[in-house]
Formats: C-alpha cells, structure tokens, sequence
C-alpha cells in the first residue's frame, strides 16, 4: 500500500493528528513539505500566511491523499513514526528479532522475518498503540523492501483490526 493509501484509508481524524504532530515537532519537514506540495498546486507563499497552523493542517491533511504528493506524504509519515512513534518501532524489531539502531533504524533489513516472530513483534506494538498507528507503521515498513515479507502480509491481512481498504474512486 502506498503512503497516500494509506492516507486515503485512516481516519480524518487520525491523519490531521500525525499532521498536526509533524507541523509541531517537525517544523522544517513540514514546511519543505508544505511548500512543495503548494509549488506542485501552483500557489503562491502568500497563501499559505492567509492561513492559520489548524487551517495549514487540515489543507495538508486533504491534499496528501492525492496520489501525486505519495512521495511528500510518505516522507511525513516516516518522520511521525521515527520521530513520534520511536517506542513502537523499537518494540516490534525487537519482539521480531531484527536488529536495529537502538531507535527503530533498520540499516541491514532481513531477507525473511519469521512469522513467530512478526505476531510477537504485532502483539508487542498493539498493547501500547492503535491499529491504525500499527496498521501504518507495518504498511510502511513492507514498502522497505519490494514485494514485502510475506509474513507481515500474512499478518496484515488475517487481522481485522489491521485491515485498511481505501476507499473506491
């Protein structure tokens, strides 16, 4: 699923959260996002300064679902879940035995994850987060490696609580 899927498939309410988080924690990454996806619009700096950091949310919010912004969206969510969600993501490698940098960075990623051990690492994370921060995160990390690990799919895929349709056009 890509980013903009995924912000296709989550609730309102959840994406103007993560947006909101990153516009306050991530300043900068916002703004460059901000400022690429109005370049892409065709709008003026000006219009952004008409606008308040609620406002600047929600239009940032609406516009990353588009697939057109799928690379600016998948960036935000990277840096929420990075940044933001860093207990999340290291519960799961190492419930899953990947190693990792201490703080949800993955430098080698494994060929194969055992299945075992992604239940054990999807359990982990879903004792202290919501299925859609879970959901989001796992969505992401298959995007690490093309096709995926099957047994995150297979995870992903018998768990109701996991599951993310996006909506048809």
């Amino acid at each position: 699923m890509k980013a903009h899927q995924i912000l296709q498939s989550i609730s309102p309410e959840q994406r103007l959260a993560i947006m909101c988080w990153t516009q306050k924690e991530s300043k900068d990454a916002f703004r460059a996002a901000l400022f690429q996806v109005g370049t892409q619009r065709k709008l003026r700096p000006q219009y952004f300064q008409t606008k308040n950091r609620e406002q600047l949310a929600e239009w940032m919010s609406e516009n990353l679902k588009n697939k057109l912004y799928d690379g600016v969206a998948e960036q935000l969510l990277q840096i929420w879940l990075l940044k933001g969600k860093t207990a999340m993501l290291i519960a799961f490698l190492n419930a899953a035995e990947i190693k990792h940098d201490g703080e949800g960075q993955v430098d080698d990623l494994p060929e194969e994850i055992d299945a075992k051990n992604v239940k054990a690492g999807v359990d982990a994370i879903l004792k202290d987060n919501t299925p859609a921060e879970v959901a989001i995160y796992l969505h992401l990390f298959q995007r690490q490696k093309e096709g995926g690990w099957p047994a995150i799919a297979n995870e992903l895929e018998k768990r109701d609580e996991l599951k993310m349709d996006v909506p048809v056009k």
